[in-house]
Order: C-alpha cells, then sequence, then structure tokens
C-alpha cells in the first residue's frame, strides 16, 4: 500500500501541474495545447516510445450547436407569426424538424449540419507506445481527456442540475412539438398549430439564453475533470515502462476537445482503430479523483449505449480479484470518450468516481472548485490499482492464447 500511496502522490504532482499551473483548459484553446504538450513531456521523460502529438480540427464549443439550433427554431416562428403564410409554417416545421435531428445527432456524436456550418478550431491528441516484453498478443488503449469544461450556472448546485436536465428534455421535447404543430398549419391551415409553436418558443427562449450564458463563462480548473485521469495513467505508465506487460502492447493516448462531443477520440480512433485492432481493449479514464471507483454499464447522452460484454467481464473479474475494494457498476449519466469507441462496437470500459452523496456539491463537476484539495488520494490509489489489474486480466488471457494447446 506504501507504494501505491507513493505512486498517487506522483499522480498528484501531474493533477496539480495540470490544474493549477496550466488551469482552465478549454478544447481548442492554447491552454489545452499546452497540457497535451506537458503530456508528451512526461511520456519522453518516462521512456514511453512514439511519443508524439497528433492534430485534428475540433470544436471550441459544446455550446454553439445547440444555440444555432434553438435560434434557428425561434426565427422560424417569428416568421410564421409574422407573415402568416403556407410557406413560412412550412418552414417554421422544417426548421424544427432539423433542429430534432440535429440535437439527437450531436448528442450521439455524429455528423449533422450544425457541425457543417459552425467553424471548427485546432486541437490535438497526445500519445505515446509501451512495447510489450514478448511478442505481442493484444493491445490496449489507455486514455484521458486534457481539456476542461466551462462552468455555466446549471452546474453550480444539485438543483440547478435537476432543472437544467429536465430543460434539455423540455427543449428537446419542443422541437417535436414545434414540428407537428407547423406541419399541420402548413398542411391543414390548424390555426391552433400557430398558437402551440408559439407556447414551445418559450422553452426554446429559455435554453437558448442559457447556452449563450454558458460559452461566456470560464474554464474548469479541472483538477478531477480530468486531470485525475491523465495523472493516473501517466503514473501508471512509469510502471509499465519499468516492468512491460508480457504479451501485451499498451498506447496511451490523451485527448482533446471531449467535453465538447469527443472529437479527440473519434480523431483517434480514425487513424489508429484499425492498426489496434478489433480485439483490443480500451480503457478511459474520466474523473476517477473523487469518490467510489465506478465503471459504467452504459454511456451516452440521450442514447445510452451498453459497455460491451467483454469489457464487462473483464471489470468485474478485476472488482473480484481486488475485494474487498469497494467498486461500483452503474449507467453513465452524461458522456466520456469511451461513448465513442462503444458507439463503433469496440471492447470498451470507462472508469470513473462517483461520491456516495452523487451530489454535485461534492463532484464539483463543471464548476471552478474542481481544484487540487477537492482530489482524494485514496480515490487515485483505487483508480491505479483497479486499471492495473485489468491490464493484468488482459496480459494474462494473452499470455493464455500465446501458450500451445496441451492437447
Amino acid at each position: 500500500m506504501a507504494q501505491l500511496d507513493e505512486r498517487a502522490e506522483k499522480a498528484l504532482e501531474k493533477i496539480r501541474y495540470l490544474s493549477a499551473i496550466i488551469g482552465g483548459r478549454g478544447s481548442c484553446t492554447p491552454h489545452e495545447r499546452r497540457a497535451a504538450g506537458y503530456t508528451v513531456e512526461q511520456m519522453e521523460a518516462l521512456g514511453v516510445q512514439t511519443v508524439r502529438l497528433e492534430p485534428f480540427r475540433g470544436a471550441p464549443s459544446t455550446y454553439r450547436p445547440f444555440a444555432l439550433i434553438f435560434g434557428a427554431a425561434i426565427v422560424g416562428t417569428l416568421l410564421a407569426w409574422l407573415l402568416e403564410s403556407t410557406g413560412t409554417a412550412a418552414l417554421a416545421a422544417a426548421i424544427n424538424a432539423l433542429g430534432l435531428w440535429g440535437m439527437l445527432a450531436e448528442t450521439d456524436f455524429a455528423t449533422n449540419w450544425m457541425r457543417l456550418l459552425l467553424p471548427k478550431a485546432d486541437s490535438q491528441n497526445a500519445a505515446g507506445i509501451i512495447p510489450a516484453r514478448h511478442e505481442v498478443r493484444q493491445r490496449v488503449l489507455l486514455c484521458a481527456h486534457v481539456d476542461t469544461h466551462r462552468t455555466p450556472v446549471f452546474y453550480s448546485s444539485k438543483r440547478w442540475h435537476k432543472l437544467f436536465g429536465v430543460l434539455v428534455t423540455a427543449a428537446f421535447i419542443s422541437l417535436a412539438v414545434g414540428t407537428v404543430a407547423y406541419g399541420l398549419l402548413a398542411v391543414l391551415n390548424w390555426e391552433l398549430g400557430l398558437w402551440i409553436g408559439a407556447l414551445v418558443s418559450f422553452v426554446q427562449v429559455v435554453f437558448l439564453d442559457l447556452c449563450l450564458h454558458a460559452d461566456r463563462t470560464p474554464f474548469s480548473p479541472g483538477a478531477n475533470d480530468n486531470a485525475s485521469g491523465v495523472g493516473v495513467i501517466l503514473t501508471l505508465a512509469q510502471h509499465l515502462v519499468q516492468e512491460p506487460l508480457s504479451h501485451t502492447e499498451v498506447w496511451l493516448a490523451f485527448t482533446g476537445c471531449e467535453e465538447v462531443g469527443a472529437y479527440g477520440m473519434s480523431a483517434f480512433l480514425d487513424a489508429h482503430a484499425a492498426e489496434l485492432g478489433p480485439e483490443a481493449v480500451y480503457v478511459i479514464l474520466d474523473q476517477v479523483g473523487r469518490g467510489v471507483l465506478t465503471y459504467l454499464s452504459s454511456d451516452g447522452l440521450i442514447i445510452k449505449r451498453k459497455t460491451h460484454p467483454q469489457a464487462l467481464d473483464l471489470a468485474r473479474r478485476a472488482a473480484a480479484a481486488l475485494s474487498p475494494l469497494e467498486v461500483r457498476e452503474r449507467p453513465g449519466i452524461a458522456y466520456t470518450d469511451a461513448a465513442v469507441a462503444t458507439k463503433r462496437g469496440l471492447i470498451t470500459l470507462a472508469l470513473c468516481a462517483i461520491p456516495p452523496s452523487e451530489g454535485d456539491e461534492s463532484t464539483h463537476w463543471h464548476q471552478m472548485s474542481d481544484t487540487l484539495d477537492k482530489v482524494a488520494p485514496q480515490a487515485l490509489v483505487d483508480a491505479y490499482a483497479f486499471t492495473a489489474q485489468v491490464l493484468k486480466e488482459i496480459d494474462e488471457g494473452a499470455g493464455a492464447a500465446a501458450k500451445p494447446d496441451s492437447g
């Protein structure tokens, strides 16, 4: 345990640098680029091989697509009211329908019309490889994102967060209702559709205002979300360089633009999924610095995709091997980089830590209070131990596959 405590201290050093020295690391910002450069320096110092920065085009905001959706829907309502024609009613219906599709697609990391219209900016992933000691029979990716989220008011308390969840649902429904109401107005001249469209537009105005507000707030220092994941992986990488796994090649990826739609993970998979192979295992660490260690049984915002059965089996075996360490299994409430890989059918496991109260005041999620003093060393120890055990389970399986059939 003393050795693990020492490794937790090493993880804390890296968390301190990212959250206190660099600070808020907004997607596509110089601070995010500096954080990626820091992970490159750390990997090179440890002796990780094939270390590099991989540039890609990402999104500077997670809120602009939704502001565009609801701004357009409101314009459609104004045109329908001011011009009162079949054409403007049909246009309002079409805009709401496009918004409905766009919102679903954006929350599922899919190409959509907002991504085509809104400007992109430069971001990057940092990556490296730790070779196996013997013949490579398996590959694993350890991944954590370096960027941090903005700090809007709707993440400031448990009550606000619940209210925002209700508003998101209401905003999504408003687009569906607007599509039907204006469609009936255009096709059947159903005058009540005009009034219903106006009513739902009030929800859209509120949601638009919240999106515009969010983009004017500062970026969180992100000690837990997600310097903690970066710190644990870099600390574990030191051990893996010194004592490589027998038949498992370990890839490291520190992604950008996770907070705005997992652009970095998508770019990494586009570039390397084929090389890693269909049997590769992806282990994502996201917010492992405070609470009870938890692996997710599903991931995603609106569409919840179930974790690959092989990944769940690995997690359950690792948890059993580490008993009496408390490890939980539960559905995710938002998304991690794992959601993109799970969507592609890859063997992907998302690890996080959740305070027993599960209140926003305890997690400091997307708040300026997400600072180093809120990170619990024991949570880092648990995340390290569990991730190491998952790697051990994978490598033992690869080793067994390497042995000739005794029969």
